[in-house]
This record gives C-alpha cells, sequence and structure tokens, in this order.
C-alpha cells in the first residue's frame, strides 16, 4: 500500500547506484538521529555521529555504555536511524535496522579520534579518561533492515516549479525519487563481491 505521492515517486535504480547516492547523503551530514524504544514502549531518539559505515554496510556508532541506550538495546534491538538533508537540498532517509554491541578487540581503537573524549568526562581515577580504553567507551553496531531514502533530484529552484506547476496541474510533485533498499539485497551482493566500498 503507497500513497500517491510514493507511488509517483518510486523507482529503482541499481544496488550499486542506490547506495552510492545513500553515501552521498550520510557524507553529507554531520550527524543523524539513532531512534531506540524504552521499556515502556516510548521511542526515544538522539543525535548521534556515525563513526563508520563497514564495507559491507554496517554502521558503527561510539556511545557511552553506562547510559540508558544499552537498556532500550536490551529491552528491543530494533533501531531507527534517521538522516535529513531536506535544508541542503539533499534529501532524506530513514533506515531501520537491529542493533548489537560490538566487542571486537581493537574494533574502539580503530574508530576512536580525540574529539569523542568531550563525551566522556575524565573522572580523574587514571582509567575513567574519555581514552579508547576507557571501559565507558564502546560500540554499537547498526545492520540495515530496511531503507527508505528520498533522493532529491531538483535544485531547490526546480522543487519550487515542480511544486507550482503541479499544483496548477492537479498532479502530483515529484522532485525527487524514492528508492527502497533491504538488508537481503546488500547480503546477497556483498556474498557475491559486487558491492562496492562505501
Amino acid at each position: 500500500m503507497s500513497d500517491q505521492y510514493t507511488a509517483a515517486s518510486i523507482s529503482a535504480p541499481t544496488l550499486s547506484q542506490k547506495l552510492i547516492d545513500l553515501k552521498a547523503l550520510l557524507s553529507a551530514q554531520k550527524s543523524v538521529i539513532l531512534v531506540t524504544h524504552a521499556p515502556n514502549g516510548r521511542l526515544h531518539g538522539r543525535v548521534m555521529h556515525i563513526a563508520q559505515i563497514t564495507p559491507d554496510w554496517r554502521f558503527y556508532f561510539i556511545y557511552d555504555n553506562q547510559s540508558y541506550k544499552d537498556v532500550e538495546i536490551d529491552n528491543d534491538l530494533h533501531v531507527n536511524i534517521s538522516v535529513d538533508g531536506m535544508s541542503q537540498n539533499k534529501g532524506w532517509a530513514s533506515i531501520a535496522g537491529k542493533a548489537k554491541r560490538n566487542n571486537s578487540p581493537g574494533l574502539v581503537e580503530q574508530i576512536w579520534n580525540p574529539t569523542i573524549k568531550a563525551w566522556f568526562a575524565d573522572l580523574g581515577d587514571g582509567v575513567h579518561d574519555g581514552s579508547p580504553t576507557d571501559p565507558r567507551v564502546a560500540v554499537l553496531e547498526v545492520k540495515i533492515e530496511e531503507v527508505r531514502h528520498y533522493h532529491q533530484q531538483k535544485t531547490a529552484i526546480g522543487t519550487v516549479v515542480d511544486v507550482v506547476a503541479s499544483t496548477i496541474k492537479g498532479a502530483t510533485a515529484t522532485p525527487g525519487d524514492i528508492r527502497e533498499i533491504t538488508g537481503e539485497e546488500i547480503a546477497a551482493a556483498w556474498a557475491k563481491g559486487e558491492l562496492k566500498e562505501p
């Protein structure tokens, strides 16, 4: 089931092209919104920075394992990553996935950078200092289940023209297209060696 706008805007370029355009959107944003489910059923969102996207399109976030994110992931591993580039005329994306802690040895050191230290107060005990060895510094991994990406095709002026013309004609404006990507598509392409480096 889809509304008229979605039906008019749906498009199906190759998986490779969809991922190239999705990566362009993600690269243009300094942060995303990570949404989790609280035990009481409420949704909680917070601004996060993607530390890394792996070659098989898993997202890594550095986070504080003393935060309520841990409780919420234990409650329900289903999460959403929301990306908003509309103010830059770059579209948006909604990425549904499953989250887990990734305790792989050396991973924190691999993706850590000095600015992360600002989010972890130095407790002055020589251990909890915001460094990669701080036991609070952890990696959250999100594996994609489904992506809905609105890929902006027209400039800001072109979008206004499209909306005005569609209003006059009684048609549906389509300044961009909506693309869907599934986790199964990504996994199949990865298994065949068809995925390009994100």
